[in-house]
């Protein structure tokens, strides 16, 4: 009852931001492609955000070249306005575009997770709830650009004019909402693997549970044996067609999120190097400079870091997941073809099946991605801790030729 509450609160919360046009059934435990409320309320609240977009962003954004207290950070808030800005239109569009293919994936995934759900509970939940807690320094950093010195609330040039300040007030909390549905997609992008992670260790399990199995058969001819290895062969036929359902289920959703994964892996991207720049000027520059101030902000900033991290981890756990279910796959291959010499059909077929299999995983984790690259964004660049660190190294760089122009024009 707890899983089907939080997972009815997860997709009525996105349903009441406009996100998900789709309407959860909580006692079929699916998703209703045409539910008429859900799909007017949904298409109403899109289409007023996206008529109420420019508005936001030319106040938000807009006037801050003529702010001259922004100094460089004029030109920071504007690209990073910019990335937003399409982010969400591409967020919008892809969302109304697709629901028919996303209504179809997620309701066989939803299929497929229930097999496995006795124990998921506790694993998923705990993982998830680390990705929601590192996920609201997103928002603090966007309240900080908002509020805090160097910021637009501070520049008198464009608050001074009667009536703005409301309409700047209204224009924050679209600002905020706009963050709310980039960041559902990250989040539903994160569970949708530590799930599907879960779902393979417990396919590891039951393919343990086979290789116990064959173990403990005879090992003379005969038709206890025979009915045995006749069973075993079935349950992995069953465990393997998952496996193959599993896999191309989580390809396919990572097909439909990969440009709005890479848009807003773009504008953490920015965001990261905005914030290491406001560090630096804060603490180089700022005439009421306070240490817990630095040190909340450098907090938030680790957090911002450590939940960027965990969306390219999760896809590095994703590999040493398969790695372990074909080092199992080996074990049970190598345990029947020892004990095989009698030459029963159902010996040579679960060999058979198992040589395939261990092949299938071997190209998909085989250590030439140009060749074969299944976990990448658009063809730029890999899902993985490499890619993670590397930009965690190019965010650091940026930042530095920032400060170095700053100093330049500023002295």
């Amino acid at each position: 009852m707890v899983h089907v509450s939080l997972l009815r609160f997860y997709f009525e919360l996105s349903r009441l931001i406009g996100l998900c046009n789709l309407h959860y059934d909580p006692h079929h435990h699916r998703l209703v492609l045409n539910h008429v409320p859900t799909v007017v309320y949904c298409l109403v609240l899109d289409v007023a955000y996206v008529l109420i977009m420019p508005s936001a962003f030319s106040l938000l954004v807009g006037n801050i070249y003529g702010c001259k207290q922004l100094g460089m950070f004029h030109t920071v808030y504007s690209v990073m306005g910019q990335a937003k800005l399409f982010s969400m239109l591409v967020l919008i569009g892809g969302v109304w575009l697709r629901r028919c293919r996303i209504e179809s994936l997620a309701n066989e995934y939803l299929k497929l997770l229930f097999h496995f759900r006795s124990a998921a509970l506790n694993h998923v939940r705990r993982l998830c709830l680390w990705k929601v807690a590192l996920t609201s320094s997103r928002f603090v950093m966007l309240i900080q650009i908002l509020l805090t010195p160097n910021s637009l609330m501070h520049c008198k040039h464009t608050l001074d004019r009667t009536g703005v300040a409301p309409f700047y007030l209204a224009a924050m909390g679209y600002a905020l909402i706009m963050e709310l549905m980039v960041t559902y997609v990250d989040v539903t992008v994160y569970m949708l693997h530590v799930s599907g992670n879960w779902l393979i260790s417990s396919m590891t399990e039951r393919l343990q549970e086979m290789i116990d199995d064959v173990e403990v058969l005879p090992k003379r001819l005969g038709r206890p044996r025979d009915m045995g290895l006749r069973q075993i062969l079935s349950a992995w036929l069953l465990l393997w067609h998952r496996c193959l359902h599993l896999d191309d289920l989580l390809r396919q959703l990572r097909d439909i999120f990969q440009w709005q994964i890479l848009f807003n892996l773009g504008t953490t991207y920015i965001f990261s190097i905005a914030t290491v720049f406001r560090l630096w000027i804060y603490i180089d520059y700022s005439k009421d400079f306070n240490l817990w101030t630095c040190l909340i902000m450098l907090f938030v900033f680790l957090a911002h870091h450590c939940e960027v991290m965990m969306q390219f981890s999760i896809f590095h756990t994703n590999s040493s997941k398969w790695r372990k279910l074909q080092e199992q796959l080996q074990h049970l291959w190598f345990l029947n073809q020892s004990q095989n010499g009698a030459g029963l059909t159902a010996e040579v077929v679960l060999s058979r099946k198992l040589e395939f299999a261990i092949l299938y995983i071997n190209r998909k984790l085989q250590l030439r991605p140009q060749r074969v690259r299944h976990l990448h964004i658009v063809g730029l660049f890999d899902l993985s801790r490499a890619s993670g660190h590397a930009m965690t190294s190019s965010v650091f760089s940026n930042a530095l030729v920032l400060c170095q122009i700053a100093y330049k024009i500023y002295g």
